[in-house]
């Protein structure tokens, strides 16, 4: 029975890791679109962090291709040369370096028509940037202000009114980083259930 007890905690562990080190899957225009000329592709991907390990999923009908094509390629809508060429009506592309990624249907006038997504990918370790009140700052000068823009007088003598610090609200976590807790979460459950039942 410890045998047995140890090679599902060591299955769990496996598990626990591969999907933590797994990225989000995007399905493309989800979940009510798809690949396709009704989408509206910049408002689907904003709000969206896209990072490496990633996936993006393209479902379309075989009206529709996928091509993945340079900056100048996707602002112009120009099919020839592309980096990528993609027909089935389900195409998965990995994130697997960051950087903006451009992709466009090829069919005529259908990018033109909108069928066209520009994504950013991120590290998938990067960090929020510094907030305000840890950067040092160089002391300023005042300016000389008039007596209109004084602050009221105080009742109480030689108090000065402090300057409220900015305030920054957290990132927001990706798809992938949701994704990881909840498979951690659910994992975790699971391994919590076994233990309860070999006991």
């Amino acid at each position: 029975m410890a045998a047995m007890l140890r090679a599902v905690m060591a299955i769990a562990t496996v598990a626990a890791i591969s999907a933590i080190a797994m990225g989000a899957n995007y399905d493309v225009g989800g979940p009510a679109g798809s690949w396709d000329l009704a989408t509206n592709y910049t408002q689907w991907v904003s709000g969206k962090a896209f990072r490496v390990g990633d996936t993006l999923t393209f479902k379309y009908a075989s009206s529709h291709d996928v091509l993945e094509v340079s900056s100048a390629a996707y602002s112009s809508c120009t099919t020839t040369n592309p980096i990528s060429t993609s027909t089935g009506g389900n195409t998965v592309v990995t994130l697997n370096s960051t950087g903006s990624r451009y992709f466009i249907c090829g069919i005529t006038g259908h990018c033109a028509g909108g069928m066209k997504l520009q994504i950013d990918v991120a590290s998938p370790t990067s960090t929020p940037p510094p907030s305000p009140s840890s950067t040092p700052r160089s002391p300023v000068a005042p300016s000389p202000r008039s007596p209109s823009a004084l602050p009221p007088a105080s009742s109480t003598p030689g108090s000065v009114p402090l300057p409220s610090a900015p305030t920054t609200s957290p990132p927001t976590p990706s798809g992938a980083c949701l994704q990881a807790k909840a498979a951690a979460l659910g994992l975790g459950s699971g391994i919590v259930m076994l233990m309860l039942v070999a006991l």
